[in-house]
């Protein structure tokens, strides 16, 4: 399933990165990290290349629901524009 206004980079993902989407148009990226090698869950962050500002958007044991958290947020981010 695709996001409209996003564009996923699997050339960017590994390690840690999960899944990346770059705005189309705009600044921002969006990130689901695998963060279990520090003890942490996984994590649903929005970096604005503009500002150089983080948000997160929550952390989630499985790697599902962090991606579908990611996802919900871009298509309703798409919805408010």
């Amino acid at each position: 399933m695709g996001m409209d206004g996003w564009t996923r980079r699997r050339d960017l993902e590994g390690g840690k990165q999960v899944c990346i989407w770059l705005e189309e148009e705009g600044s921002r990226e969006l990130y689901v990290e695998d963060q279990r090698y520090k003890g942490e869950p996984h994590a649903v962050w929005l970096y604005d290349d503009a500002t150089d500002e983080w948000t997160d958007l929550g952390t989630f044991d499985e790697v599902e629901a962090a991606v579908d958290r990611a996802m919900e947020w871009a298509t309703a981010e798409a919805d408010d524009d």
